[in-house]
């Protein structure tokens, strides 16, 4: 093998010689003088079929280089693979989207709305009262009571009659052309009406009427003093109540 100062020489020679000529150093031949620069021995010449096969001995250093590449994961244990592989599974799944903490979280249900305190059931007027009393002493004169609505709205007919003429008997045989009663029902159902709907027409003097109108009569005047005490005793209870949120 040469020693470096002669390659050296000789580089530099053939050089001058490429710049006096023109010419130009075979690869070949710059191979060769590089080999012995760097200490490699100069390779004999081979045959044409080694020196035709470029593209097969440039692909070597790249498959060594993929080997040296995978050469690190090869000694590495299968069980930090297998961890690494996971790890690399949980990345690479996409994640759950989370809510924007910009938008507005969904409002709630809105708040059903609290009910009132349930008010206590509204006393009985007094006018159901009085009807209710009107027909129980109809049932107990035998007076027929074809219904609730028949009775009261007879009983204010016989009011509105002596409005327009303020006499009894002529009241009485209003009632009996006008209903289902026949006479003796009819003054009986008439004493009632008018204790009970329109006192202000009683009879001046009870002796004017027939002794079962009579009785009647002072029956209905009778109840219709309980019930004005009664109505008297709802009316201080009504008073006594404590006022219900929301109502005066």
């Amino acid at each position: 093998m040469r020693d470096r100062e002669t390659i050296d020489s000789e580089l530099r020679l053939i050089a001058q010689r490429l710049r006096e000529q023109g010419g130009q150093l075979s690869s070949r031949q710059l191979d060769e003088l590089l080999d012995e620069r760097l200490g490699h021995r100069p390779e004999p010449p081979a045959t044409e079929a080694v020196d035709a096969r470029p593209p097969r001995v440039a692909a070597r250093p790249r498959r060594k280089s993929a080997l040296l590449r995978m050469g690190p994961l090869a000694v590495l244990p299968l069980s930090l693979i297998a961890v690494v592989a996971a790890v690399v599974v949980m990345f690479a799944l996409p994640k759950p989207r989370q809510a924007d903490p910009a938008e507005p979280a969904a409002a709630p249900p809105p708040v059903s709305v609290q009910p009132h305190p349930t008010a206590p059931p509204p006393q009985v007027p007094p006018v159901d009262i009085v009807d209710r009393a009107l027909i129980d002493v109809l049932k107990q004169e035998g007076v027929p009571v074809p219904s609730h609505d028949y009775v009261t709205t007879q009983g204010h007919a016989v009011c509105d009659f002596l409005t327009r003429q303020p006499n009894f008997a002529d009241a009485v045989r209003f009632v009996q052309q006008s209903s289902v009663w026949d006479a003796d029902q009819s003054a009986n159902f008439t004493a009632g009406a008018v204790v009970s709907y329109c006192p202000q027409y009683e009879p001046s003097s009870l002796q004017q009427l027939q002794p079962g109108l009579q009785h009647t009569l002072t029956d209905m005047q009778t109840i219709q003093r309980d019930l004005q005490g009664i109505q008297g005793d709802l009316q201080g209870i009504r008073d006594g109540l404590p006022a219900l949120p929301g109502h005066q």
